[in-house]
């Protein structure tokens, strides 16, 4: 009697965490950094530099608005006064160009915009995580994936070619787009390619911080917004070539019940990972008499108890994520110090901390890391609305170092959370559950950039909600399994299908 092999197995019998899999996670890490570029450029265009009122001066560069009175330098022109002698100014003169700030003059009435435009790029991530998750499931990971990087060459052709801030802004939705329908494959499709203990490693490997800082030394050379956008547009279209390394899922035509087009790929990777198969017909079971016809969506992430339970604890989960990682990174605009130095080191704290991540999700297990990673988080909250609300001395020191810690620590929470999602559904709703749970997280990253322009008014507001939902979070994640060393499964409990 032939003997069948679940998935894992199968991944054991042609190398593991192998050649191959090593090779495609790599691939797919490079292609990510066009999208962690194109995503973070928008923290670093929309920079603020020092403008004032040109009504008020004859002059036309921030130089003429300086004199030295016994060799300490002065400015004779009122920085950003949005009126002159209560008239309202008409004209901006801005010390540094480059910026979208200075391009579209977004400042007084209109300096709601830039917030504005970021929460239009966090929507179109929303899009890309609905369409995308649902495109995945139904379709096949593969061409999903590809178009996404398509998606996001266009998004900064527009912005290098706008000419007002609402062209600008439908750039940014497009991009937004393009990042979302990247992320919320990437993760299913190298998970599904690898085993349990090498998922994590693939998951939470810090290619994104480490993306992020060459990305912020890039900047500073170019230091102009409409170049800024041409170069991840170039930088994306070597990266389609990567449709000849990277395969459909395997466990996806699993799932959907094509032996035949699994086994192909099955072959692939072996022969690449140097594993001589003698028989592959008994790898994969053949199709079934009467094929499962369901069609998978969204419903079928409340289809039992479970499920429903799990569903909500992690979209708190993904709630968190969005809200506390985007509103501490719009907020270093309103740190002290240089703009792309804070940047820098937001973006190297990043790197030693998903590592350690990684190691610890090994070690503690996926959801008692989330949990003492959120509880941190929590405290370097309160102790920042604390000081920002008391005004206490050395407020600016305390927010900087406070703040970068508590990004470095959200950033740890990242990996186990993404992994603990793919380990928690299976194959068949496993991308559309991705995608709609990073849709959750978008709708918290849409209210950080908010909070930060409302903590202008409201001082320490942002972090005082940081630390609220972080500590909510840590309550939430007693309801939720624990992942580590588990498998994954491809279809759905039979009690949870209807018939």
């Amino acid at each position: 009697m032939t003997t069948t092999l679940s998935p894992d197995q199968i991944i054991e019998e042609i190398g593991g965490c192998g050649r191959f899999q090593m090779r495609m996670s790599i691939v797919a890490h490079v292609m990510k950094t066009v999208v962690s570029f194109s995503a973070v450029s928008m923290v670093l265009v929309s920079q603020t530099p020092d403008w004032w009122c040109e009504d008020e001066s004859k002059y036309s560069n921030v130089s003429s608005c300086v004199q030295y009175e016994n060799g300490t330098q002065q400015f004779v022109c009122s920085l950003r006064s949005c009126s002159v002698n209560g008239s309202t100014c008409n004209n901006f003169r801005f010390g540094k160009k480059g910026s979208i700030i200075e391009e579209f003059d977004l400042v007084c009435s209109r300096d709601y915009i830039p917030s504005l435009i970021m929460t239009l790029q966090i929507a179109g991530s929303l899009v890309g995580n609905v369409v995308s998750g649902q495109a995945s499931d139904s379709f096949g990971r593969k061409i999903p994936f590809f178009s996404s990087m398509v998606v996001l060459i266009l998004g900064n052709l527009i912005g290098y070619f706008s000419v007002n801030w609402i062209m600008f802004a439908a750039a940014r939705f497009v991009i937004g787009i393009g990042h979302g329908c990247f992320m919320t494959i990437k993760y299913s499709l190298l998970s599904e390619f690898s085993l349990s203990r090498c998922r994590s490693w693939i998951i939470g490997f810090p290619s994104w911080p480490i993306q992020a800082c060459i990305f912020a030394l890039i900047c500073w050379l170019i230091q102009d917004f409409r170049y800024i956008h041409l170069f991840c547009a170039l930088l994306g279209i070597p990266m389609l070539l990567a449709w000849f390394v990277i395969p459909e899922s395997f466990r996806w035509y699993v799932a959907h019940d094509r032996p035949d087009k699994a086994e192909a790929i099955i072959r692939r990777v072996a022969a690449y990972n140097k594993r001589q198969l003698y028989h592959v017909d008994h790898l994969v079971q053949q199709t079934p008499i009467t094929q499962d016809t369901h069609k998978y969506s969204v419903i079928d992430m409340f289809r039992s108890k479970r499920l429903i339970k799990t569903t909500l604890l992690c979209g708190l989960n993904w709630l968190a994520l969005g809200l506390v990682s985007y509103g501490l990174l719009f907020e270093i605009q309103a740190l002290s110090g240089n703009v792309y130095l804070n940047y820098l080191l937001f973006s190297v704290v990043g790197i030693p901390s998903k590592g350690v991540g990684v190691w610890l999700q090994n070690r503690l297990g996926r959801r008692n890391l989330t949990m003492l990673s959120y509880a941190l988080v929590g405290a370097c909250g309160i102790v920042v609305g604390v000081v920002q609300t008391l005004d206490l001395s050395n407020r600016d020191l305390l927010t900087n170092v406070f703040a970068l810690t508590a990004y470095a620590i959200i950033a740890l929470a990242w990996g186990p959370i993404q992994t603990m999602t793919v380990e928690l559904y299976p194959t068949v709703i496993r991308t559309v559950s991705f995608g709609m749970l990073s849709v959750i997280g978008r709708v918290g990253a849409m209210v950080g950039p908010q909070l930060v322009y409302l903590n202008y008014y409201v001082s320490g507001l942002l972090y005082y909600v940081c630390a609220a939902v972080s500590f909510v979070c840590v309550l939430g994640c007693f309801g939720l399994e624990e992942t580590k060393d588990s498998n994954l499964s491809d279809k759905m409990e039979k009690k949870n299908v209807p018939v």
